[in-house]
């Protein structure tokens, strides 16, 4: 059996290639954010409906979900960096599967293969600044999705040039080609990170039932990814079916989210220096609830639509990289385990979104609100849980007041 190797916190932060691991998780944004603003034209070189396109999320999604699960491995046995740099490879050529596909058939095998290596991807990015910051991830952590949140941003941009100029997305393929070549040439002459803190494993094994524990982390995130993109992906059309406004309107909302998110982000890498990561969940897990429920008070069209996606936005910004930093803290997550995370993530991205589509079609868009109502007290709920149950498993024996506790 393989035995990770121990490094000090402080020669693993040295040596590890901290811009590549950005640079990687800009691609990731980049990569996962192509299918939306591509959608009309996909739909119109393959001569399909707006139904049959659809399944590119769906082919996307599943690829995801198994690419987080092949991903841990490969960790856990010393390969992070190499099965990066691999899956950043795999993700770049996708792209031009995608602008050559000449089918719909074809075209959903591209985005699996796509949705696979993000997936990868992510996990790998996860899991290493995780191992690389034994004494607390949080700051880099959030920095890390504050990039993928950067890279999802201009993604709309970058599409819409190589469109314009090519009449194709294959232009896409050169930032994350240039991406690639950036973060290969700064990890691979690195070792990748290990797990560092074996004894806080020992007594997660110790102190309770550790598959328990990590089960009720990915009920988390399953339930915090499903509130996300339901209320992301099905905003822009609640905002045109209530009749606010035009497309502008609808537009400039769905920007009010993106904006938020962002700044909530670039808040929570300052926030996290302070601010213990348990803490930061709960806050902002409340924030979501309490921003939910003025969602159903001033349900329909008018100013406060903006203020409400604003708050919800800056709610939901921090909560994925600070409850894995929560969960690394007690649990030294191997690579399996955030590879399960990982995945149910991308099965509550694959869910809710379909679920929230099949609500509009029965009750229509008043269906929204009180859907992200009871997501956002999902999330919470299954996240003061998991917290309390990790809190506990670390306590020390009552007869031995001398164990550490992190």
């Amino acid at each position: 059996m393989h035995t990770p190797t121990v490094v000090s916190p402080r020669a693993g932060s040295r040596e590890t290639p901290v811009p590549a691991y950005l640079a990687g998780f800009l691609l990731i944004g980049l990569g996962l954010s192509v299918a939306g603003p591509a959608l009309s034209h996909l739909r119109d070189r393959v001569h399909t409906t707006d139904g049959g396109i659809a399944w590119l999320f769906v082919g996307q999604s599943a690829g995801y979900i198994l690419g987080s699960v092949f991903a841990g491995h490969g960790l856990d046995s010393g390969r992070g960096h190499r099965r990066w740099v691999a899956a950043m490879v795999g993700a770049t050529c996708s792209i031009v599967l995608i602008a050559l596909a000449p089918s719909l058939a074809l075209l959903v095998a591209a985005f699996a293969v796509l949705g696979g290596a993000c997936g990868l991807c992510d996990v790998s990015g996860n899991t290493l600044v995780m191992w690389s910051r034994p004494e607390g991830p949080g700051a880099l952590l959030n920095a890390l999705h504050l990039c993928f949140a950067i890279g999802a941003m201009v993604t709309p941009i970058i599409v819409n040039r190589s469109l314009h100029l090519t009449d194709s997305i294959w232009g896409v393929a050169l930032p994350m080609a240039a991406l690639t070549a950036v973060c290969a040439a700064l990890m691979l002459p690195h070792p990748s990170p290990a797990r560092t803190r074996l004894a806080t494993v020992e007594r997660s094994h110790a102190g309770g039932a550790r598959g328990t524990q990590v089960a009720v982390i990915c009920a988390f995130f399953f339930a915090y990814v499903a509130m996300e993109t339901g209320f992301i992906n099905w905003i822009h059309t609640y905002v045109e079916q209530i009749e606010y406004g035009g497309a502008a309107t609808a537009t400039g909302v769905t920007s009010m989210f993106g904006l938020g998110f962002t700044a909530g982000r670039v808040l929570a890498i300052w926030v996290a220096r302070h601010v213990s990561p348990g803490w930061i969940v709960a806050g902002a897990t409340l924030l979501s609830v309490l921003s939910s429920l003025l969602f159903v008070v001033f349900d329909g069209p008018g100013p406060m639509l903006w203020v409400v996606t604003l708050l919800f936005a800056l709610s939901v910004a921090p909560q994925y990289a600070s409850m894995m930093a929560f969960a690394e803290t007690h649990l030294a997550l191997s690579g399996r385990n955030t590879s399960a995370i990982v995945a149910s993530s991308g099965l509550g991205g694959l869910v809710m979104p379909f679920v929230v589509g099949q609500l509009f079609d029965r009750i229509g868009p008043q269906a929204l609100p009180p859907t992200i109502v009871g997501l956002a007290v999902l999330t919470a709920v299954v996240g003061a849980y998991g917290g309390r149950m990790l809190l506990q498993a670390q306590r020390p024996p009552v007869t031995s007041m001398n164990a550490p506790v992190t």
